[in-house]
């Protein structure tokens, strides 16, 4: 043992030095003290150097070994795409997709995003300085003289088809002007209105409808993303069917047992993905370009960005320090956004109840700039906000301590996102069946036994739904479904669009465009139901604005279904 006590042996105690020759030789007083400890030195010694060289090789040559690992990455995917062992495009573009991604996320590590995007930033300015010194009601008038005769151009020149004509488009196009009419004639500071995100958003939303009904390229797009959404979900049944055994194929009719899993699964994969970074560089991306074009501030821009992949009460997390110092305009978008998409982790749901996922992937972008467009005619900017003018970074990290950390938190977040979906759904369908039971046991008294709370929203919902561009054949079922996805959810709809316990189903019996219309139009968290959420989610990351966020709960949750049907409208223009 060590005596301590004295100073010449203290100074013959000294800690292994690391050094480019490795660990230097420990003195042999010390060796000679440790000499119980059954490992061989030379063993630990090699491992330590080499461990502690590795770190030292890593971090003094980081851009040396990040190249070498990209070499090796992309040698791999020329050669794969040389074999040609894989052809199918459902299999090459996503491959495609994660060579591109993990190359980007390597290059941004170096080089920082503003050298990329600088160039369209210049390239920008020169159109913007030119465009300045126009007036600014000239500029505005251009720009909805630009949008009026592009859709017009679209919509008159496509032929007559199966699923629309000339005069079915028209009135989706009338149906439009008149829904913005009323909008703006509803708007809280009509003076305010920023006409740029208004021009630039229902122009963008035209663009993707166009690009998935018009060409091929963009339906063959949404079509695999389609696929591959539902292939991905499928993997929950690996697990549900080691719970279940192997019965498990016989009960996928059950709601609960097809639907909760798929969430549960989705929400653990979103967890680990953003806790490698993955979704907060994604939303960057997506939060920059609604940014620059839409011109809406930086936390506005993120949340809508995250509305479709995160849902309504996750993506206020990502902008959760702005909230307390947000205008209530912001708050008014963001909580619009959420109204008007719904998230990845139900896209099985809905699935399962016999819906297009492709139409439920297309009307979740479509409603990205709209709900922007329209929650800034309702309820215009007057106030300074904290964002405008710049870029709100999503946060880089989690609370997660590693990937398995990451894959248990997210399945917890899916168990309790399943719960109350569960808890929901119970409530409602039994609310709306005692409803519907009290409404008919009083139409009886006045000789209307048929008496339903769909029937009464249907007859207020009717001119409305008729403006989306609905077939006079297949308004009444169209408006009964709007009526009852506002108050209920979006679930219930699907499931009465689709259910054929009673007979024939709603969906068999409508036209192939007014199905389609219906399905975008009910593709939106746009209910009573998810007003509470959303304000319970805001209340809890910021107190002091819980009178602001009740004041403008509902106003938001009417603009985000409004933009949600507004998408229906403009995909039926194009048809």
């Amino acid at each position: 043992m060590i005596n301590l006590s004295k100073p010449d042996e203290v100074k013959q105690v000294r800690a292994p030095q690391i050094g480019e020759g490795g660990v230097k030789e420990i003195s042999p007083r010390i060796q000679s003290n440790t000499a119980h400890i059954h490992m061989p030195t030379t063993e630990r010694k090699t491992w330590w150097h080499i461990a502690n060289n590795l770190r030292y090789i890593w971090h003094r040559h980081n851009f040396l070994c990040y190249l070498a690992i990209w070499l090796l990455i992309t040698s791999y995917f020329i050669v794969s795409l040389v074999l040609k062992k894989k052809t199918q495009l459902s299999d090459v573009l996503p491959f495609t997709f994660l060579y591109v991604f993990i190359s980007l996320k390597m290059l941004f590590a170096f080089v920082s995003t503003r050298t990329v995007t600088k160039y369209m930033t210049a390239a920008s300015q020169i159109v913007t300085n030119n465009a300045i010194k126009l007036p600014l009601w000239m500029r505005y008038l251009v720009g909805a003289i630009s949008i009026l005769a592009i859709v017009l151009s679209v919509s008159l020149s496509a032929p007559d088809n199966s699923t629309g004509r000339r005069i079915d488009r028209m009135q989706s196009f009338l149906g439009i002007l008149i829904i913005s009419l009323l909008m703006v004639a509803m708007s809280k500071h009509p003076r305010n209105i920023q006409w740029r995100t208004v021009i630039a958003g229902y122009l963008m939303q035209f663009c993707l409808g166009c690009i998935v009904i018009k060409t091929q390229w963009g339906e063959e797009f949404f079509s695999w993303l389609a696929r591959m959404a539902s292939s991905l979900l499928e993997f929950s049944n690996l697990g549900t069917r080691f719970l279940l055994g192997d019965d498990f194929g016989s009960m996928t009719s059950v709601f609960s047992i097809s639907v909760f899993p798929a969430i549960i699964f989705f929400a653990s994969l979103v967890q680990a993905v953003c806790y490698l970074g993955g979704i907060q560089w994604m939303l960057k991306r997506l939060g920059w370009f609604f940014y620059k074009t839409l011109g809406v501030s930086g936390a506005e821009s993120i949340v809508a960005a995250a509305s479709p992949f995160i849902g309504q009460a996750e993506n206020v997390l990502l902008v959760k320090d702005y909230i307390p110092h947000m205008t209530n305009s912001e708050i008014h978008a963001c909580m619009t956004a959420g109204f008007a998409t719904i998230s990845g982790s139900t896209l099985q749901g809905y699935i399962a109840l016999g819906v297009d996922a492709k139409n439920i992937i297309t009307a979740c972008i479509m409603s990205i700039p709209c709900s922007l467009a329209l929650s800034k005619i309702r309820y215009p900017e007057t106030e300074e906000s904290l964002t405008r003018g710049k870029m709100v970074d999503p946060p880089k990290s989690t609370d997660d301590v590693n990937v398995l950390h990451a894959l248990g938190n997210g399945a917890a977040i899916g168990i309790n996102l399943s719960l109350i979906i569960f808890a929901n759904l119970v409530a409602i369908i039994s609310l709306v069946g005692l409803a519907d039971f009290m409404l008919t046991w009083f139409g009886q008294f006045i000789g209307i036994s048929d008496l339903t709370l769909e029937l009464i929203l249907g007859y207020i919902l009717y001119p409305y739904t008729w403006l989306l561009g609905v077939p006079s054949a297949d308004v009444m079922k169209v408006s009964q479904l709007l009526g009852l996805k506002f108050v209920t959810n979006e679930f219930v709809a699907y499931q009465r669009l689709n259910d054929a316990s009673r007979g024939a189903s709603i969906s068999s019996l409508l036209s192939m465009r007014g199905r389609n219309i219906a399905e975008f139009s009910l593709c939106g968290y746009g209910n009573i139901s998810s007003i509470a959420q959303q304000i319970g989610a805001l209340g809890t990351l910021a107190p002091s604005r819980n009178a602001d966020f009740s004041r403008l709960a509902l106003s938001a949750c009417i603009t985000g279904s409004i933009a949600t049907c507004m998408s229906a409208a403009i995909v039926s223009m194009v048809m």
